[in-house]
């Protein structure tokens, strides 16, 4: 239920605590707004050292409260139903920085402060045992303006922030895109929180069409280590600008990224000046690529050359595939896939007929007899040296590729 709807809910006639012996009553109140006010101000500012410390004026503080006091009076005698004066109260307070629990604790005070102010204008009369039938409903309504106060802090809140990220990254890509002019980078490195002066990595997760993030917490782990970041979504990817304070760091940033990743994630090389961040941003990209499609890892620029090479040249890398594999695609081969599989564990054995075999789960005897029809079918035979590096690099093709016999 919206507070709005809540409001409806106790105020309505039926359920309004200013029934017409008890709004004369309420209304009689507003001649000690003034004193309740003080005192409640006094309170919240001996009690709470949120509002000592912080620059929020006084004579602010002061109408806030009153505000709020002629509100709940007026409220509470059925003259009104506005929630404004909450929501104001909520908002200035977010906008200063006093936390949520000192702006509910503040109504508590003032709620505190009319009821007995109730209380001691009711001794001796009729209007004691009235005034107790009506708590409930006086205390509803404190706390249906506390609840709008929250809601309008939160929504104050998170506008912010998201106001905030957002700005964090437009400056964020003015460095990577390199739109950003010599004389700005030192201010916005500086508003990202990054060393002005560093070894800098970008690097690039793909992102889910869920929008996920594929480096969850990653900022706070490296953080935790003393390295900078900043990250944002770019291009159907989160990229983010990693600045490592000494070269040593460097292995201990990626191997952090590496923990947090949920898909696929690419480094570039390192680099000291922001200019060639736009270079740095197309190798991290390029990286991403360098991993199998759909797969889980990361991939640093420069680590495997011919992946790199198939990745940036894909027409070139389909041309290879297809003509040493084209048969093994065809129609008439039925075992393409596990030729492939077992190709591929018999280069990860180094050569080892025995070792792939445990890795494919079958004799060695097996793998020997598959690389026979690979042979056949390619033309060209692991046994010779150049003939083998050409069934790897198609064989990366495919990976690559994501293609399958």
């Amino acid at each position: 239920m919206s507070i709005d709807q809540h409001a409806r809910r106790v105020i309505a006639p039926e359920h309004r605590a200013a029934h017409a012996e008890s709004a004369d009553f309420f209304l009689e109140l507003v001649d000690a707004v003034g004193p309740i006010t003080d005192g409640v101000v006094d309170q919240i500012i001996a009690g709470e050292n949120e509002y000592a410390e912080n620059p929020m004026p006084r004579e602010l503080l002061q109408s806030i409260v009153r505000e709020n006091i002629a509100a709940l009076l007026a409220t509470l005698a059925g003259a009104t139903d506005s929630l404004a004066a909450p929501r104001r109260a909520g908002r200035i307070k977010a906008e200063h920085g006093i936390p949520m629990a000192s702006l509910l604790h503040a109504y508590r005070l003032a709620g505190l402060q009319l009821w007995d102010e109730m209380m001691a204008r009711s001794v001796g009369s009729q209007r004691a045992e009235t005034l107790l039938h009506l708590s409930s409903d006086v205390w509803g309504i404190i706390d249906l303006f506390s609840g709008a106060a929250a809601e309008s802090y939160r929504a104050f809140v998170d506008e912010r922030d998201r106001r905030d990220e957002q700005a964090r990254s437009v400056m964020l890509l003015s460095l990577l895109d390199g739109s950003a002019t010599p004389g700005e980078v030192g201010r916005l490195l500086r508003a990202l929180e990054l060393p002005e002066h560093a070894r800098y990595l970008v690097i690039a997760a793909e992102r889910s069409s869920s929008g996920a993030d594929p480096v969850p917490e990653v900022h706070g782990r490296l953080s935790a280590v003393g390295i900078s970041s900043a990250w944002t979504a770019w291009k159907g990817e989160y990229v983010g600008l990693v600045g490592v304070p000494r070269h040593a760091e460097i292995d201990r940033a990626v191997s952090i990224v590496a923990a947090a990743a949920t898909s696929r994630v690419g480094v570039s090389r390192t680099f000291t000046q922001l200019s060639a961040s736009p270079g740095a941003v197309d190798q991290a990209r390029m990286s991403v690529e360098c991993i199998a499609s759909p797969g889980v890892g990361i991939h640093r620029y420069g680590s495997a050359p011919l992946d790199l090479l198939l990745v940036a040249q894909p027409g070139y890398g389909a041309e290879l595939r297809d003509s040493v594999f084209g048969r093994l695609f065809g129609p008439d081969c039925t075992d393409g896939a596990v030729l492939l599989d077992t190709l591929e564990a018999w280069f990860d054995a180094e050569g080892s007929t025995s070792d792939a075999g445990k890795r494919m789960h079958c004799h060695r005897n097996t793998v020997l007899y598959r690389l026979g029809r690979i042979a056949e079918l390619t033309g060209r035979s692991v046994a010779r040296p150049a003939e083998a590096s050409e069934l790897y690099a198609a064989l990366r093709a495919v990976r690559l590729g994501g293609v399958r016999a």
